[in-house]
């Protein structure tokens, strides 16, 4: 116990008998050496196969393939480490290791396709074939045979780590969250609660009594792990802030929030004892993620727009036969870091309209979370509803989220991606609060969370919520979900006006 928890102790405060770092296992080496090993051989193996297979179909095996193909898979394992395969704490989930290992495949295909250009003139087409079979083989093994090997090997080798949890609040929540988290992880420690509040009550562990500013300093002296926040009424800026100065010491942080459980039905949580606990305050899109996520945004791009080419040409027809002006939209637009850019839309309309009440409509809901209107179910809206600018079509457009596709464009010159939170307009950014303008941390995207969870049902502070849990939550896996999501809310115009 460190000095200053002590002292908190002298001073009226429950004393936490509770074990250091010292006393926590340390976790073995081992399986990340076996993985290792394993991912050398395998690699070497399912390389000899395929040039075994080149020679039997009479394919032959030029010596230049032959160093190609042996290249290939001493680079494998490099690939693996830099995609973070070996981190002991990706080892025991079976999903994660799939999750990174579909990233890692696609880092090899793209490493594959980039030297069979180089060698294009020394290896035929069959015998490229035949390495693209390599690739299958290492599919399998990336997919179906290493994440329950890495998983067993975890367990075998590294005792499970322990968890020393802050949880934040003192309540009914925080009491049955604690119970919930004992009772479903053996390997969670519960060091204590902290108060924020002035008030305290019957409670299953030591009770520390702070305010949000001392919060930081009190995990330090506790040398926790996780800090739950159990405060769901805790205003959302402060939430932000807290989790930001948290994340920064390396302290991973969860809060309990049900605005979440009713507004992303369909995204997973963790949940312990049935309250879900969401990660905030990271944001694990590396580098490395962010030009794969480029390569597929264009790779996807380019492939969508040549199959929707005849819709985009009919839209552009009925729009310049609806109504005089031009049948694209430009309008500058706030993205990452507060670059602005020009956004492209369809035109949905009358051109030369006055927008002050729109403008007014944005400043009061951000202010104020106004909603302008509200549905037949007597749920509100956040979008202005029969705007007498709007054209006939326009209307359509925008109910099935049609008039956004030009932003196709701006997706292939990089000034936006197909997932992630919404670019707003120059006047909207001059009135985000700090934490609301980390949601353009990233780069903005044609479509995101907001989109398939409610659109204009969602209010504006939801919405930034949303977007900085797609932040901290981000995988490969997401934006797949996300952009399957989006076809059938584009179909039945869900959530639009």
């Amino acid at each position: 116990m460190t000095e200053q928890v002590a002292a908190r102790a002298a001073h009226g405060r429950v004393p936490v008998e509770t074990s250091g770092p010292e006393d926590t296992p340390r976790r073995s080496q081992k399986p990340r050496f076996v993985l290792l090993a394993a991912d050398l051989i395998v690699a070497q193996i399912f390389c000899l196969l395929a040039l075994q297979m080149a020679n039997r179909v009479g394919l032959g095996a030029s010596p230049a393939s032959e160093s190609l193909a042996i290249g290939l898979a001493l680079t494998f394992p490099l690939v693996v480490g830099i995609s973070g395969l070996y981190r002991r704490s990706h080892l025991s989930s079976w999903r994660t290791q799939a999750e990174i290992g579909l990233r890692v495949l696609a880092w090899f295909v793209a490493l594959t396709v980039g030297l069979l250009f180089l060698f294009a003139d020394t290896i035929t087409w069959d015998l490229r074939k035949v390495l693209f079979l390599y690739q299958g083989m290492m599919a399998v093994w990336l997919l179906a045979l290493r994440p329950p090997a890495g998983a067993l090997l975890s367990r075998v080798f590294a005792p499970p780590r322990v968890d020393r949890i802050l949880v934040v609040g003192s309540d009914r929540v925080a009491r049955n969250l604690a119970r919930g988290l004992r009772k479903t992880n053996r390997h969670a420690q519960i060091v204590g609660f902290a108060s924020t509040e002035g008030k305290g009550g019957a409670h299953v562990g030591p009770l520390f009594h702070t305010d949000l500013e001392g919060l930081p300093q009190l995990a330090d002296e506790l040398e926790v792990d996780l800090v739950v926040v159990a405060r769901p009424n805790l205003p959302r800026e402060e939430i932000v802030r807290l989790s930001e100065v948290l994340a920064r010491a390396g302290r991973r942080v969860h809060v309990v929030s049900n605005v979440f459980n009713q507004l992303v039905d369909n995204v997973p949580f963790e949940t312990d004892n049935g309250v879900p606990l969401i990660p905030v305050g990271e944001m694990p899109i590396s580098d490395a993620d962010a030009g794969l996520k480029r390569i597929f945004d264009i790779v996807a791009t380019t492939a969508g727009g040549i199959l929707i080419s005849p819709v985009l040409l009919l839209i552009a027809i009925l729009v310049r036969f609806s109504s005089p002006g031009p049948i694209l939209f430009r309008q500058e637009r706030v993205g990452r870091g507060g670059r602005k850019f020009w956004f492209y839309k369809f035109r949905t309309m009358a051109v030369q309209n006055d927008d002050s009440g729109h403008r007014e409509y944005v400043v009061e809901m951000m202010k104020g979370g106004d909603a302008a209107a509200v549905d037949k179910d007597g749920k509100k809206f956040y979008k202005l509803v029969d705007d007498p600018r709007v054209t006939s079509i326009g209307r359509f457009l925008r109910r099935t989220s049609l008039d956004e596709l030009p932003q196709l464009i701006n997706v292939l010159r990089g000034e936006m991606t197909l997932i992630g939170p919404r670019p707003c307009l120059p006047f909207e950014y001059d009135l985000y609060k700090d934490w609301q303008r980390k949601r353009l941390d990233v780069t903005p995207g044609m479509t995101g969370l907001w989109q398939v969870t409610g659109r204009s049902y969602v209010s504006f502070e939801d919405m930034v919520l949303l977007d900085l849990f797609y932040i901290a939550n981000w995988s490969f896996g997401m934006d797949l979900k996300i952009l399957l999501r989006t076809i059938p809310v584009v179909i039945w115009g869900k959530g639009g006006v």
